[in-house]
């Protein structure tokens, strides 16, 4: 599968390029904003096949983005994979139990991130058809 569609929300202006860069490398169309408030509004407007969150971002971070997207009957098939920096097993509980499909800790390998959502997106695909 190429061309997969993803919403990458994350405040950090390096990393988001680091992420546009290797996504694009891999085959991705992805669609980059800098906060939870600017992907709910890109998620209210298009279509993704997956959305990758930072959990620590400005006005609506990405457990709310993630509970949000998880908890509409519109969008709740969409995986969502949150990134973030914290590492405590609470805080990787706390991303599931708000419907987070993956919890990734920074720093992560944008290459190895790829495939992970490739993998996250085909699963989610099967589990749909059957």
């Amino acid at each position: 599968m190429a061309g997969e569609r993803l919403l990458v929300a994350e405040d950090d202006p390096l990393i988001r390029r680091v992420l546009q860069i290797a996504l694009a490398r891999d085959g991705f169309d992805a669609e980059l904003v800098g906060d939870g408030a600017q992907a709910l509004q890109a998620v209210a407007a298009r279509t993704f096949d997956c959305i990758v969150v930072d959990g620590m971002m400005p006005h609506v971070d990405g457990l709310e983005v993630c509970r949000r997207v998880t908890g509409d009957p519109r969008t709740s098939h969409i995986p969502v994979i949150v990134l973030s920096a914290r590492s405590q097993n609470t805080d990787c509980e706390s991303a599931l139990k708000a419907g987070a499909t993956l919890y990734i800790r920074k720093p992560f390998d944008a290459h190895a991130l790829a495939g992970t959502i490739r993998e996250v997106i085909a699963t989610r695909a099967a589990r749909r058809v059957s």
